[in-house]
């Protein structure tokens, strides 16, 4: 709310006058002629034709407003043949009264409005920085979490690689352990077999199948010999006339025996322990046991039976 405050003169300069009149203006300024003429002081003067606000108030009570020279003192202002100067003191004071507990008022208001605006901008952004380090402290505990789980995690595959390594050692040492009891069982069967090769090759032939008399029964069967008329093999026959397929005899004159698996080729491989003559080089991988005997197989001995080498 403006409230506009009038300022009033209650004095008028050497060159001005004011007149009151109930149907002018309150306040009225009017240039006085250059020659006094004192005659016109006590007329009334219609300065202005602008009709006041506060004109009908003066409209309802006869005013009678003059200026009077106290011999040359100054002008006074008569209301009623009254004094109003100290009235209208009192009333520009009281405006002024007015006016200043207004502005103390609006002053007032203002520094609160800021108090105010000034808090709410403080509590926002306490409020944004409260929120901001909420959340990393919340980032921070989720932090502490992840590296405690971390470090557990690293314990425990520190203790499972521990335990691995116990488990290499243990299986390196159980492979060494079996290496050398390999070796030592390589050498004996190489120790067996360069004892069996030292066997006197000059061994004949009814020496080797007395060895082997299990393989062939010579005392049950009566063979004579047929020669092919080639000087090449001789061909055994028993008492029926019947070719045995398990011998013959070569151009040089010695026995061949056949291997008792695939009966085509000359049995040349020693069977132990059971000491049978009965298989050849290639069967001789593929079976366990004995043929004749059926003995299992521990172990097996090349003989040569050429005589050439």
């Amino acid at each position: 709310m403006a409230v506009e405050a009038s300022h009033v003169t209650f004095f008028s300069p050497p060159n001005r006058e004011m007149i009151y009149q109930g149907k002018a203006c309150m306040y009225n300024d009017q240039l006085q002629p250059v020659y006094d003429f004192r005659t016109t002081d006590a007329l009334p003067m219609n300065l202005s034709r602008k009709r006041s606000r506060d004109s009908s108030l003066y409209n309802q009570v006869p005013l009678s407003v003059q200026s009077v020279d106290h011999k040359g003192n100054g002008n006074e202002y008569t209301f009623l043949d009254g004094d109003i100067s100290s009235q209208i003191y009192q009333q520009q004071l009281e405006v002024d009264r007015l006016i200043a507990n207004h502005m103390l008022n609006v002053r007032t208001e203002i520094e609160q409005m800021r108090k105010r605006n000034t808090r709410r901008l403080i509590t926002a952004v306490n409020e944004g920085i409260m929120k901001r380090l909420k959340t990393k402290e919340e980032e921070y505990v989720k932090i502490e979490r992840l590296n405690v789980s971390l470090e557990e995690k690293v314990k425990s595959l520190n203790i499972e690689n521990q335990i691995l390594k116990e488990s290499v050692q243990t299986n390196e040492a159980t492979a060494n352990a079996l290496r050398n009891k390999l070796q030592l069982v390589l050498a004996h069967l190489q120790l067996q077999q360069h004892n069996n090769n030292n066997i006197d090759s000059t061994v004949s032939v009814d020496d080797v199948q007395s060895c082997c008399g299990s393989n062939y029964n010579m005392d049950n069967r009566q063979v004579e010999e047929e020669d092919d008329g080639y000087g090449g093999e001789r061909k055994v026959k028993d008492i029926d006339n019947n070719d045995d397929c398990n011998r013959s005899r070569n151009r040089y004159g010695r026995i061949n025996r056949w291997c008792r698996m695939c009966e085509r080729e000359e049995s040349c491989v020693l069977l132990l322990p059971c000491r049978h003559l009965c298989v050849c080089t290639l069967c001789v991988e593929s079976i366990s046991f004995c043929p004749v005997c059926n003995a299992i197989k521990s172990a097996c001995v090349h003989v040569n039976l050429d005589g050439s080498s």
